[in-house]
């Protein structure tokens, strides 16, 4: 049945073309007598525009049967594409389930590397069926609009043909008015039956697909229609001829026509519409953003003004994993009415990526209201919007959610033909990857992605521990992502690069050199280990190849390395690894050393060192900012701030190692709190790599009466860490899951804000009485007592007296070469802090006991007796 319905519509379709080929060349003989007409008279014009209007309705309805045809099988087509597209959309979301968020970081580490290949592919394949679905959507547009024009054409004809009727009227002005008439209302009848074979022309075109040639006739003019209705009567037919049997297909043909005429009038008046792009607001009540549009959408005019968008960078944390980075502000984007998306949608989303390079790509993630997650590669990464050019991520996307603009390893794919494939890496071309002919029974796809390995981190690595001292260099790590099924049949040969000992020049030597940690790390000196840089004659080096296997690092001793010119090295491998790495290490190092090292290597590429600084306004001191900032960048950002006119503490904090998308929980303590309208008690800053986060606050006092004996309030700001591990998904912010226990903080930083001048209000009735309190431990008594203090029993007393370091320094700097002037320097300190009304001799006293010195208490306290005796009024 199929082949015959196949026949039968070749057949259709050759006497289709036949007959448009026989009105084609019938037309261009018309045309060819047109030279004639001025010497044949009035009826022989009259003649050819009736048989000229005959040939050309025969070719017009030619014309649009093939349209209406085509028309047809185009929809069928763009029918089998979208449930092809559904179909792969909805098998990519539900394997991204995996990931969905929050995903524990050693899940996304295990499986990220091993479900991209599978990702990848799906992607390619849904943006070509896609893309040809959009072609298809064009294709079927311009078929309704020659299927508009050649009915357009159609209907022009009869007011053609009536207008030459009028004309030849005039000219024969003796002709009976009846016969006018007559004509008039046949061609009012013809008219009308064009129409209707249009009309029917159109609903049995699925009719003669399914159940072969339907006969249509049309009845015309006598004169001119009559050749017209002998050739086209294999193709039409009248409803009186259709049998019970065709009206099942009729139905079906009829509810095609619909659909059909209802799809044209949507596509004209969508096709209709200008599309406008609009840069929206931020909605949010923060409105942390410093642009006045945080994204563009390229919409109808109609739905961008029901689209919504909102900074959601709360959820910053929760949009980051594995070797991801954060390089744009986090968005919502919704729609508020019941109008439907015109999808796909196109939206660009401004971004700033500080690190670009070879080895990392630009891609946006997005996650649904459903919280499936999706990455979409960008169109552009450039372009003008809001009158100026910067980067944007465009894209196309056919759901709304969360968007964010990342920054991750760029993933390279190939196809490995049965023939072998040589491949050198856009990323690097130093890397290179050669597979033999026959390494594969069939095609496979892979992809590879190579994470550099920067020397500051190996650096690093080796200074903390003192058996990976003979480590001198590392090759990039290699994440190879191909069927595990199928194994090699062939050996796969790699070169990679490895930087070689710098130190052979220098061997034997026994010194300190300090190394400059960037990148990844900090500005800071490490003094490395002689041992570590020192390359005795006798150890020679050698090339150790590590794999990842069954879910840890392996050594492949069996696997020879050659050294290549230029740094390079190669090797060959008859199994599948995911992970690869070589190092070049010395003779004398333990194997099994090795795999520990690659092990915390891999982690150390990940890992930031980070400074935390927290500055004051001079001019509003309650006024601090807070920057969680790559120590990298640390000079660059004090000038920053200092710009703005804030000035902090003398030293940063001390370095503490993060991950990208952690968070640093904020605490108060001590006698300053913050003063915000959220009611809590804690702050969050999350760190990105290439994000700035400041968190700007406002101070106030706990207690106005606390730190009495002090001129400023005091506090401390302690920050805990909390991973991406512990965070949970809260609507428009991520927040600390219940089971988790905050640690130790990992910096604790001091605070201070000046005591204002306070007004006190007496009564006026309030007499103000002389006091002189009995225990005012003068001068004298302490001048006495500072020649009995020796040098040792100075120095347990400070401890004792608990002073601040600054006054004992600065006690020094006033006498620096006499030892009872700085004593003297540091009780009159330690005086002055003390309220009038405190006890200070029986303090004195206490703290010279505890020094070793109760014989000096005891002699202080009768001298201060006899002097308060003394003083005593008669």
């Amino acid at each position: 049945m199929v082949e015959e319905a196949a026949q039968l519509q070749f057949s259709q379709e050759n006497d289709l073309l036949n007959l448009l080929q026989a009105t084609a060349q019938e037309l261009r003989e018309i045309l060819q007598q047109h030279e004639a007409e001025e010497e044949t008279g009035p009826d022989r014009i009259f003649n050819e525009n009736r048989d000229s209007a005959g040939i050309y309705a025969k070719l017009f309805l030619s014309l649009r049967k093939f349209c209406v045809l085509h028309t047809q099988r185009v929809y069928v087509l763009r029918e089998v594409l979208c449930g092809t597209a559904n179909t792969l959309t909805e098998h990519r979301m539900c394997s991204d389930l995996a990931c969905a968020l929050p995903n524990g970081e050693s899940q996304v580490a295990a499986t990220n590397v091993d479900a991209a290949g599978a990702h990848f592919f799906q992607d390619k394949v849904t943006d070509v069926i896609l893309n040809v679905l959009e072609d298809v959507h064009i294709i079927m547009r311009q078929l309704h609009v020659m299927c508009r024009r050649l009915d357009t054409g159609i209907a022009f004809l009869p007011e053609v043909n009536d207008g030459s009727l009028n004309t030849q009227n005039k000219w024969g002005e003796n002709e009976p008015l009846d016969t006018t008439e007559q004509t008039k209302t046949g061609l009012c009848d013809i008219s009308v039956q064009l129409e209707q074979s249009t009309h029917q022309n159109l609903q049995l075109t699925n009719v003669q697909l399914l159940n072969g040639p339907a006969l249509d006739q049309m009845t015309n003019s006598a004169v001119c229609m009559e050749k017209t209705r002998d050739e086209m009567s294999p193709f039409l037919h009248t409803g009186d001829e259709q049998t019970g049997d065709d009206l099942p297909c009729e139905t079906m043909a009829s509810d095609y026509e619909k659909k059909i005429n209802d799809e044209s009038r949507g596509e004209e008046s969508e096709r209709k519409q200008e599309l406008v792009t609009v840069g929206l607001e931020d909605q949010s009540d923060d409105r942390s953003s410093d642009s006045p549009h945080v994204c563009y959408i390229t919409t109808p005019p109609e739905v961008a003004d029901v689209m919504t968008c909102k900074v959601v960078d709360g959820l910053s944390s929760l949009m980051v994993s594995g070797s991801e980075e954060l390089v744009s502000s986090v968005i919502r984007i919704e729609n508020t009415s019941n109008i439907k998306c015109p999808f796909p949608l196109t939206v660009a989303v401004p971004f700033q990526a500080s690190y670009r390079g070879n080895y990392r790509e630009i891609t946006v993630k997005v996650v649904d209201l459903e919280r499936r997650v999706s990455y979409v590669t960008p169109t552009s990464t450039e372009g003008f919007y809001g009158g100026q050019r910067g980067s944007y991520a465009v894209i196309r996307v056919y759901s709304l959610g969360v968007f964010a603009v990342l920054s991750r390893l760029r993933t390279e794919t190939f196809t490995i033909p049965k023939s072998g494939l040589s491949l050198k890496l856009s990323v690097d071309s130093r890397i290179c990857l050669d597979y033999l002919p026959g390494s594969f029974t069939t095609p496979v796809f892979a992809q590879v992605m190579v994470q550099p390995v920067d020397a500051a981190v190996l650096s690093s690595l080796k200074s903390k521990d003192d058996s990976y001292h003979a480590v001198l260099a590392s090759t990039p790590l290699l994440y190879l992502n191909q069927p595990s099924t199928l194994k090699l049949r062939r050996p796969l040969t790699f070169i990679l690069p490895c930087p070689p000992n710098s130190d052979k020049r220098r061997s034997g030597e026994d010194f300190e050199r300090p190394v400059l940690v960037s990148g990844t790390l900090s500005h800071q000196r490490i003094r490395v280990d002689s041992a570590s840089v020192k390359s005795p004659k006798d150890c020679r080096e050698q090339m150790t190849v590590l794999g990842w296997m069954e879910n840890h690092w392996k050594v492949l001793d069996k696997v020879n390395v050659r050294n290549l010119q230029n740094g390079l090295v190669s090797f060959e491998l008859t199994e599948n690894y995911d992970r690869l790495i070589v190092l070049r290490v010395q003779s004398s190092m333990k194997l099994s050393v090795a795999a520990s090292l690659v092990e915390e290597l891999e982690e150390a590429v990940k890992i930031f060192s980070v400074t935390i600084l927290l500055h004051q306004d001079p001019l509003d001191p309650s006024s601090v900012v807070v920057a969680t900032l790559p120590s990298r960048d640390l000079s660059w950002e004090l000038s920053e701030l200092q710009g703005l006119a804030y000035c902090g503490l003398s030293e940063p904090s001390s370095e503490i190692h993060m991950r990208e998308g952690e968070q640093l929980l904020l605490k108060f303590s001590g006698n300053i709190t913050c003063n915000d309208n959220q009611g809590t008690d804690s702050h969050v800053i999350t760190f990105h790599n290439q994000r700035k986060k400041q968190l700007y606050l406002r101070l106030k006092e706990v207690d106005p009466f606390g730190n009495y004996s002090s001129p400023h309030y005091k506090g401390v700001a302690s920050l805990f860490r909390v991973t991406r591990g512990h965070l949970v998904w809260n609507g428009d912010a991520a927040a600390l899951s219940k089971d988790c226990p905050l640690e130790d903080p990992v910096c604790r930083l001091p605070l201070t804000l000046p005591k204002g001048a306070r007004t006190v209000f007496r009564p006026v009735s309030a007499k103000v009485m002389q006091y002189r309190h009995s225990d005012s431990l003068s001068d004298e008594l302490l001048s006495w007592l500072c020649d009995e203090l020796t040098e040792n029993d100075a120095g347990l007393l400070v401890v004792s007296l608990r002073l601040r370091r600054s006054a004992v320094q600065i006690a020094r700097l006033r006498a620096p070469h006499n030892l009872s002037q700085q004593a003297f320097h540091i009780l009159t300190a330690w005086r002055r802090g003390l309220p009038s009304s405190f006890p200070k001799c029986s303090m004195l006293a206490q703290c010279l006991t505890h020094a070793g010195r109760p014989d000096l208490a005891k002699e202080l306290l009768l001298r201060e007796s006899t002097d308060s005796e003394q003083r005593k009024p008669e």
